[in-house]
């Protein structure tokens, strides 16, 4: 899976009117969206004026700056909202801070690949892409590396949460992963005596912050393999935007 290219070209456009708003309440806890899948909104225009110094900020997210699932591994695909894509963690680590231009998210169910048709899906993918003013990218990662230095683990209910991060080379201007790591349940929420790890991952490409969140699916963990595809293909996608 590894070698395999993730980007396709998407019909429509998707912008964010203003930053994202809020956090995600506890992660960790099942997620199996469901309902047809719906279309992204057509392309508009940030409201309001550009703060000031903001010329070489994007004040709209095509929808070809995000990532795509293949058709076989895609279920669902639709605009999400900022309180499911982007997890609180301890304290709002990854809120989006200020100097924010344009922002966007979106969500994708997918299934493993090459999996029977009727899979049971694999995991949810958030990916939200911010467009900063001036150095705002900047200090944002500052800002959250700062924040996640304390966040060592946080309880979402019951059950409390590692958080375990470590730099990424290579694969942005900056770059950080995020590992959220629980005692592994069934459904019914009994713990089973393994653990269950869900992957964030920031990545800076200059004025621009895409945040991957590989959240889970019915209690699934990560595929590092696959969560690196997915980083990967991020990136040639805001590359080919931003040229």
């Amino acid at each position: 899976m590894a070698n395999r290219s993730l980007r396709r070209t998407l019909p429509v456009m998707v912008v964010a009117l203003s930053a994202v708003a809020g956090c995600a309440g506890g992660a960790g806890s099942p997620t199996s969206p469901s309902g047809p899948a719906t279309t992204l909104p057509s392309a508009t225009t940030a409201a309001g004026s550009a703060p000031s110094g903001s010329s070489g900020a994007a004040r709209t997210i095509p929808a070809s700056a995000f990532l795509t699932m293949p058709e076989d591994m895609r279920r669902e695909r639709r605009a999400a909202e900022g309180s499911a894509a982007v997890p609180k963690l301890c304290d709002r680590e990854l809120a989006a801070g200020e100097g924010v231009v344009a922002s966007a998210a979106m969500m994708n169910l997918y299934q493993g690949p090459d999996a029977p048709e009727g899979s049971v899906p694999q995991g949810v993918l958030y990916q939200t892409i911010r467009s900063y003013d001036g150095d705002s990218a900047t200090g944002f990662l500052d800002r959250a590396r700062d924040g996640l230095a304390a966040c060592k683990s946080f309880r979402n209910g019951e059950t409390t949460i590692k958080v375990r991060t470590k730099p990424l080379s290579g694969a942005a201007d900056e770059a950080l992963t995020i590992d959220l790591v629980q005692p592994q349940l069934d459904l019914p929420g009994d713990p089973t005596g393994g653990e269950q790890t869900n992957r964030i991952v920031l990545l800076r490409f200059g004025s621009v912050v895409t945040i991957l969140y590989d959240s889970e699916y019915e209690r699934s963990s990560s595929d590092p393999e696959l969560v690196s595809t997915f980083v990967r293909d991020a990136g040639e996608a805001i590359r080919a935007w931003r040229g």
